[in-house]
């Protein structure tokens, strides 16, 4: 199964063209489905080592876990295998939670890393610690600065615009019942979908949603990628390539 975009409509226009949010050439990002799946994290290793001119031994990522926090601590398996990739490849990982955090003192923890992976989770409790420390300012200069962004599932979602319709897309509104904000870091002018070749309760659940209630999904007008866990959307710019294994896929420019 491919990746593949869905170009949201309305009313007024049958393609309508979303403008790509205002940010600096030396943007670089990696937005995957899951770190863990076939030939990613190589793929995303070996580019961002190259593109910081660094060996493996000499990067210093931060690794937020945060949106793993609503789940039992033996049962972050994700985190604790992304860990694992990462450490095995010589990098040198400093854990943090944003959580409670002030802007100030995110800040200064992320000031001297050569790159920042914002790990899965619920992408609505991130969001929301997201918007208690300012992190969408703190990435901004840091992005400009040239420091590379990982994010997996949670992390990547959150890099949209707004998210407010990825209670739809996971077929449970429940998730953000309590939530008013759903402002992004405005990363990118696309919505991500994680997970669509991943069978189980997901599935289930987004299938019996969408049975029940499409308008909700269909009225969507944001563009959608859904991406599979051994797929990456590789962000230079305003520009972004779908990634798959090791060979590009599909170059788009929005």
């Amino acid at each position: 199964m491919k990746a593949f975009l869905l170009y949201g409509t309305d009313d007024n226009s049958e393609n309508k063209r979303v403008p790509w949010p205002k940010q600096n050439a030396l943007q670089n990002l990696y937005l995957a489905s899951s770190f863990r799946g076939p030939g990613v994290a190589e793929l995303i290793m070996n580019d961002v080592e190259k593109l910081l001119g660094k060996q493996a031994t000499e990067i210093r990522l931060s690794y937020i876990t945060t949106a793993g926090n609503l789940h039992p601590s033996n049962k972050r398996v994700w985190i604790n295998e992304g860990r694992e990739i990462l450490n095995k490849r010589g990098w040198r990982v400093f854990e943090y939670d944003i959580a409670g955090k002030t802007e100030s003192e995110v800040a200064a923890e992320l000031a001297d890393r050569d790159a920042i992976f914002v790990q899965g989770g619920n992408n609505f409790y991130l969001l929301e610690q997201m918007h208690s420390c300012n992190f969408r300012e703190i990435v901004e200069n840091l992005l400009a600065k040239g420091v590379p962004y990982i994010g997996e599932s949670a992390g990547a979602i959150v890099c949209s615009n707004d998210i407010r319709n990825q209670q739809y897309m996971s077929g449970d509104p429940m998730l953000a019942k309590e939530m008013t904000d759903f402002s992004g870091l405005g990363l990118v002018n696309f919505l991500i979908k994680p997970h669509w070749n991943r069978e189980g309760i997901k599935r289930e659940k987004f299938s019996r949603f969408l049975h029940e209630t499409p308008n909700e999904f269909y009225g969507i007008s944001q563009p959608i990628i859904c991406l599979n866990d051994d797929q990456l959307i590789r962000v230079k710019g305003d520009s972004f390539q779908i990634w798959q294994g090791a060979i590009p896929m599909d170059m788009k420019n929005l």
